[in-house]
């Protein structure tokens, strides 16, 4: 360290030897981290920037000797912070290995958690599918509206298609009504001979709450495609899917409908899981219950997607209708309200 004149700053003599040893006192002292950083910030704005700026008018003679003069000037400030901040450090350090905690106690204030119905039926669906080799795609919730309605056959005058009944994000793009949006866009050129694919997840309706319906539900969306696949197939997939999820004893039947992108298309019902088909008032006394929709998926569908393949099998089911059907819920809403009185009955369910 050495004392240094020069004429441009203000006439003084800067003495860093002095500023040093001032700054060494202060350090002395018990200070936190933010105290050293902020002592370090006064001195350097102090004692080195004015420095600095008044070297931008120096002479150009003197400029290289000014300039060694003040970048020593700060790396003494900065090398003596650093020590002190790394000596603080390392007390910190020390300290906390004198600690005496055992990481093995049990927190007894944790319990032990468990699946929700809705995962605990989702988990068995994709695992019948998974058997039967076919792709598990949960795709985005924000789709193009290409692939939720027009690649679907879905005319431009069908009430889905309006603001009141779907939410859009703009003109192109919003959130999936179904999965077969999902189902849509892995078919977009797929070129394989064998294409099988099972969509699942949350999809979007502008409905009003309540006991039966929600404004976001689930659901799964199924497609085999392969030439030379029949309704004999389609039938034996969805019997065998039905039995897999409610036993062996339930049947499905089978009941023409109309869907834009499945020609033929069938509604499907299955025997009562109350009254296994006898008649009771949950089954409005038929002995049967509405499972879900199914059919051959439509040429155009094909054509859109610019895929060759002439059979497709198809079908879309409600996880949420399945959950309550297979546990007993009388309330689509007690599936998100995050009861504990509910959701601790499915923690030995897996």
């Amino acid at each position: 360290m050495y004392a240094y004149n020069y004429t441009l700053i203000s006439m003084k003599q800067i003495d860093t030897k002095k500023i040093i040893q001032e700054l060494k006192d202060k350090l002395s002292k018990n200070l936190n981290e933010t105290q050293i950083i902020e002592l370090r910030n006064v001195y350097v704005n102090k004692y080195v920037s004015p420095i600095y700026q008044e070297l931008k008018t120096a002479p150009n003679a003197e400029k290289k000797e000014i300039g060694n003069f003040v970048n020593i000037f700060k790396n003494e400030i900065n090398e003596l912070i650093n020590d002190v901040l790394k000596k603080l450090k390392q007390e910190k350090e020390n300290s906390l290995h004198k600690v005496d905690y055992d990481i093995n106690i049990d927190n007894v204030n944790l319990t032990k958690g468990g699946l929700t119905p809705l995962t605990l039926i989702t988990n068995e669906i994709l695992s019948f599918f998974r058997k039967l080799d076919f792709q598990v795609i949960d795709g985005s919730e924000v789709v193009q509206t290409k692939y939720n309605f027009d690649n679907l056959n879905i005319d431009v005058s069908h009430p889905a298609r309006s603001y009141q009944d779907s939410f859009f994000i703009n003109s192109s793009t919003m959130l999936r009504t179904h999965c077969t949006a999902t189902t849509a866009e892995a078919l977009d050129n797929n070129k394989c001979s064998d294409i099988r694919v099972v969509t699942y997840g949350n999809v979007y309706r502008n409905d009003e709450d309540d006991a039966t319906h929600s404004h976001q539900f689930n659901q799964v969306d199924i497609l085999w495609a392969k030439d030379g696949l029949n309704l004999q197939n389609l039938k034996w997939l969805i019997s065998s899917f039905l039995k897999h999820l409610f036993g062996d004893k339930v049947q499905a039947r089978f009941r023409l409908s109309y869907f834009p992108f499945t020609e033929p298309s069938f509604e499907v019902d299955m025997t009562c899981t109350n009254c296994h088909g006898k008649g009771c008032p949950m089954c409005k006394h038929t002995g049967w219950i509405e499972i879900l929709g199914a059919g051959m998926l439509h040429e155009n569908v094909m054509k859109a997607a610019n895929v060759n393949i002439k059979t497709v099998l198809a079908a879309g089911i409600g996880i949420d209708r399945l959950a309550i059907l297979k546990y007993g819920f009388s309330d689509i809403r007690d599936l998100y309200n995050n009861d504990f009185r509910v959701l601790n009955q499915f923690k030995k369910v897996f």
